[in-house]
């Protein structure tokens, strides 16, 4: 069959468009996921479940070969070492693992990209789409929506477990309670509003390719689908060559459309020989279209956290599954940055097993970031993940905010209504050893409940291991008289918000790394269209996933409206 529209991926952004270009029932539209289907009526708990922790190390959902640089082997700086970055391979992609804060950027984030000569992509032309996604079921007014696909809740302070009532406490001394984050532009200590509706996750797979859409005749969802390549005669794109339970095909489109995110579509577009020339010969690649931008320009959000292990009074009641509840917005005054440029989140719960219960961790997070990594082809074969150079903190601003976030932390940690209710904290990070323990199974239960019941009866015991693993409360105090010690801290220890972006962006004709036009078209490559995370020009200042949907809504407007 000759479809319209092909969408390479069926996560946050590809089932948005899934279900759009589908409704008109003349185009014919073909999805392709590498993963598994998730239907309204059939999710798996591990996903539905509104505590996150479980999606989001489920190996079965992700793309488990991939391992990225943190921080660069470039700096020369210390050994390079890889770490797991989690992927979705699964239908809905990062909505169906991901946290479920569903918080918008702020407007000055999308002037930005206006700014940069994509006209239509500012506040203003944003906001309709922000709006479009959502059925805010607590708030109503001009900035909000009530019928939308992707319901939106906060859990108020009243539920919230005892840590993070201690920390607002703190935080709201300087940053004041408020209840509507995606309506507030200010500073302030605010509810993290989600994607989730009684107790359930809402991801695009659940919210957008609903019992309608599926019914559509003109819509053809493939999953376990994997595309091994675009099919591009001339310079035009015409197809895919995809693989579904070992069988091989060509399927054909007048349009094809790759949402395979942030690591991926830039690595299926370079494999089709579209992108920086130099490096697709080097691979013996025939060159398409020589585009340096593709894979350049790769942002997150770096991180860092402190642990620690809570008294009871600290923790969640019994059967309660969300963990992270307040986020709080401030800005970090640096030289050249936004305003609102920075959150900090504690978190009331650190895993699902026994001891995960009894522990959590105060994060902080650049949430405007400056340094920039990339996305290279390891080799020509599909089958290899390419390699991924996060880059954190490599920009000045970035790093120093960090260090500035340790030392708001510390202060944090170290008040007396926060003290009452912890038993020790140290300092933290995301290790493969910790990602292997997220991993729900039998073993890693067994292994926990013994180390919890230790944790909580022998606390010479809970000492000497948080010694011999992170270090003493002793050595953060050292650190706060030594603002290097802190600075190497940050730099060993920085891990990403899973918020990569921008690897593919779009940008005004006279940018040499502009990948598309204002219409999420490939430049130079007729038929061709990236539609994801990877297309935002800068990185907003708020968790990407909202945003990636919003882009998605507008994105189906304009290749409507083109086709018309």
């Amino acid at each position: 069959m000759q479809f319209d529209y092909i969408i390479v991926g069926g996560g946050s952004a590809g089932a948005v468009l899934a279900s759009r270009l589908s409704e008109n029932g003349a185009k014919q539209v073909a999805l392709f996921e590498a993963g598994p289907d998730t239907p309204p009526d059939d999710v798996p708990d591990v996903i539905a479940d509104s505590y996150p922790g479980l999606s989001y190390f489920d190996p079965r959902y992700h793309w488990t070969q991939l391992r990225v640089y943190n921080r660069s082997p470039r700096l020369n700086s210390q050994p390079p070492k890889t770490a797991k970055l989690e992927q979705a391979k699964v239908m809905g992609g990062g909505s169906s693992i991901n946290g479920q804060f569903a918080v918008r950027g702020l407007p000055h984030d999308y002037d930005e990209w206006e700014g940069l000569g994509l006209k239509g992509w500012g506040w203003e032309g944003m906001l309709p789409y922000l709006k479009k996604l959502e059925r805010d079921l607590d708030f109503d007014g001009e900035l909000h929506n009530r019928n939308g696909n992707i319901p939106i809740r906060r859990v108020f302070p009243e539920d919230w477990g005892g840590f993070t009532k201690s920390v607002l406490k703190e935080t709201e001394k300087e940053y004041p309670y408020r209840p509507d984050y995606n309506a507030s532009f200010e500073d302030g200590s605010f509810p993290l509003p989600l994607s989730n509706e009684n107790e359930r996750r809402v991801s695009t797979a659940v919210g957008y390719l609903h019992k309608e859409a599926r019914a559509r005749k003109n819509l053809h969802i493939f999953a376990n689908a994997f595309v091994e390549n675009l099919i591009i005669e001339g310079k035009r794109a015409t197809g895919v060559r995809v693989t579904i339970g070992g069988d091989t095909k060509t399927y054909s489109a007048r349009e094809v459309i790759v949402s395979a995110g942030a690591l991926h579509s830039p690595a299926i577009l370079m494999r089709a020989g579209i992108g920086p020339a130099g490096q697709l010969a080097r691979l013996g690649i025939d060159v398409v279209a020589d585009l340096p931008g593709v894979g350049e320009n790769l942002t997150d959000h770096p991180h860092i956290a402190v642990g620690a292990h809570f008294r009871k009074s600290a923790r969640l009641r019994p059967g309660q599954r969300r963990h992270i509840f307040l986020g709080v917005r401030y800005s970090s005054n640096h030289a050249d940055c936004h305003t609102g440029d920075m959150l900090l989140m504690p978190v009331n719960r650190a895993g699902w097993h026994p001891l995960g219960k009894a522990m959590g961790a105060l994060n902080v997070c650049v949430n405007k970031s400056y340094s920039r990594g990339t996305v290279t082809l390891k080799s020509r074969d599909q089958n290899e993940e390419p390699i991924v150079d996060l880059n954190l903190a490599s920009d000045g601003r970035d790093l120093m905010r960090l260090v500035d976030g340790f030392k708001r932390i510390y202060r944090i940690m170290t008040a007396p209504d926060v003290q009452r209710h912890v038993n020790t904290w140290f300092l933290a990070g995301y290790s493969d050893e910790a990602r292997a323990l997220s991993v729900r199974k039998a073993s890693n239960w067994i292994k926990t409940a013994s180390a919890a019941y230790a944790f909580d009866y022998l606390p010479f015991f809970r000492e000497e291991l948080l010694k011999r693993k992170f270090g003493t409360t002793d050595r953060m105090h050292k650190m706060m008289q030594d603002e290097e010690l802190i600075v190497e801290w940050v730099k060993q220890s920085v891990w990403s918000g899973w918020h990569v972006s921008g690897t593919c962006k779009m940008g005004p004709e006279d940018d040499p790394l502009a990948v598309l036009d204002d219409r999420c078209r490939v430049r130079g490559v007729e038929g061709l269209r990236v539609v994801d995370a990877s297309i935002m020009p800068t990185i907003v200042a708020a968790n990407t996933n909202i945003t990636t949907i919003a882009m998605a809504e507008k994105a189906a407007d304009l290749i409507l409206d083109s086709s018309h």
